[in-house]
């Protein structure tokens, strides 16, 4: 007996800036994402805090996992600042945890694939950088804390594919445009973590990585930054968006979470990304400028 239930779809689209406006559409990530290597690839997803990749990229993360792509997603801070009521105020933590599993099982990420780094919710500019640990901080098996500690370990860490072991090649992270404090941290410090990834610093966070990793701002509260616009957009079915909106729907601890699902409920089914090739500064790129 076969089911006539639509299943999740998601259409991939790259806008062609310069040509006839039209937009490249597919329903693979290799015909869309700048030079795609087929079994080799991993997402990495950063989240400052649990709920912003399932309300910014779930249409993203649920298509990546049907097409067999490794994604891992790094939740960065706590939670321990989303409380709604005194009485959830010690337990708060714990509960964001057991929800965050629930909501990404729902896209097929298993708990496997969840990275909890517990910094400081609402905190974020108190650990930019690398530095010894204090006590209470959040600490490695070295004695380290920082972003970019952190942040270089999960860049550097593998992921099986096809008996292969490959480093992320594509990181996703909200607008460094956005209103919240955490999202900004967290913009501003994987860039150059994908620096220090490459390079030889550090060595005990783990073994350098050899290719940067493609990097794609998305939106969570607010737009790209002023004068940058999208370059890929997902587009998901109906099935797709209630499977969204199933993932949001599992954080019922927080209190704005309801208006967040109305949003989803009466806005198009659709995920914007900023592809950016990730590159250095290098003498002459402005000599364009003086003739």
């Amino acid at each position: 007996m076969t089911s006539n239930a639509e299943s999740p779809r998601v259409e991939l689209q790259r806008h062609l800036k310069g040509q006839d406006g039209t937009a490249q559409r597919s329903a693979s990530f290799a015909d869309i994402f700048t030079d795609w290597k087929p079994g080799k690839e991993s997402f990495l997803l950063f989240a400052p805090h649990d709920d912003d990749s399932a309300i910014s990229l779930a249409l993203l993360i649920s298509e990546a996992r049907r097409q067999n792509i490794p994604v891992r997603i790094v939740v960065v801070t706590d939670g321990r600042n989303g409380y709604v009521s005194l009485r959830d105020k010690d337990s708060i933590i714990e509960r964001r945890m057991e929800e965050t599993y629930t909501s990404y099982a729902v896209l097929g990420v298993p708990a496997s694939d969840i990275a909890f780094l517990k910094f400081p919710d609402g905190g974020l500019h108190n650990y930019l950088g690398r530095r010894r640990a204090e006590l209470g901080d959040p600490v490695d098996d070295v004695g380290y804390t920082g972003l970019e500690n952190h942040f270089v370990r999960e860049l550097r860490l593998r992921a099986t594919v096809g008996g292969a072991s490959i480093a992320p090649t594509r990181v996703f992270v909200p607008s460094p445009a956005d209103y919240h404090q955490d999202h900004v941290a967290v913009a501003r410090q994987v860039p150059i973590s994908i620096f220090h990834a490459v390079g030889g610093i550090w060595p005990e966070c783990g073994e350098k990585i050899t290719t940067p990793p493609f990097l794609y701002w998305h939106c969570v509260y607010c737009a790209l930054p002023d004068g940058k616009e999208p370059t890929i957009r997902l587009v998901g079915n109906a099935a797709a968006l209630n499977q969204k909106i199933a993932s949001v729907e599992a954080y019922n601890s927080q209190g704005q979470i309801a208006s967040i699902i109305e949003k989803l409920r009466h806005s198009p089914p659709v995920e914007y990304l900023l592809e950016e090739a990730f590159s250095l500064y290098h003498p002459g790129v402005y000599d364009h400028c003086f003739g």
